[in-house]
């Protein structure tokens, strides 16, 4: 029987990946470099959006999230499953991201019990994810963990059972030239107003 994989991407750890190597790229290769081949039973993008109420309408803000939830609409069309937190405002006006970490933990979990897959594929490379991992192992399951240089962690990767570098395969899910100067204007624009409406 083919090995089964399932992928979990953790979209903010991978968009500062992506920025700090200045870099857009098809979401649909990555999964397709990553399956390897293998059964791929579903890919999953977990990101936090800002509510509607906190952004006004018309603003800049109002068109990056607009922006935001096409970009998500594009990736459910690739046959990616998009799950989305909300950013919560606090009274000083900033935006903080919570339980984006802790959803993308519990489906790993969930879905190991139920022995939906064989392998795990966690695009990420925030440290928070190693115990998550270990239990994730103790039910029977490999983990591989894939992640930029910019982002990785020493200790995450030593505990998965497998390491791949996106840095080194960037050939292979990289954004064609044409389409990464639109996509890298619109992103622009988004960042700009994301700063804004954080304050930062």
């Amino acid at each position: 029987m083919s090995e089964r994989v399932m992928i979990f991407i953790d979209g903010s750890n991978v968009f500062h990946g992506l920025r700090a190597l200045n870099v857009k790229i098809d979401y649909s290769k990555l999964v397709e470099f990553l399956r390897d081949g293998r059964t791929l039973v579903r890919a999953y993008f977990y990101t936090a959006v800002p509510q509607e109420k906190d952004v006004k309408k018309g603003s800049p803000e109002w068109e990056s999230l607009q922006r935001q939830k096409r970009f998500l609409d594009e990736l459910s069309f690739m046959g990616i499953k998009v799950k989305t937190a909300n950013l919560r405002k606090l009274p000083s006006g900033e935006m903080l991201e919570k339980e984006v970490d802790i959803m993308l933990a519990t489906d790993m979990l969930a879905l190991a019990f139920r022995d939906a897959y064989d392998t795990a594929v966690l695009v990420s490379g925030d440290s928070d994810f190693i115990h998550m991992v270990e239990e994730v192992q103790r039910m029977g399951k490999r983990v591989e963990n894939a992640t930029f240089k910019k982002t990785s962690s020493y200790q995450l990767r030593r505990t998965c059972d497998r390491f791949i570098l996106l840095d080194d395969h960037l050939n292979k899910f990289l954004m064609p030239e044409k389409k990464a100067k639109k996509e890298e204007e619109k992103e622009r624009g988004l960042l700009a107003a994301l700063k804004k409406l954080f304050g930062l």
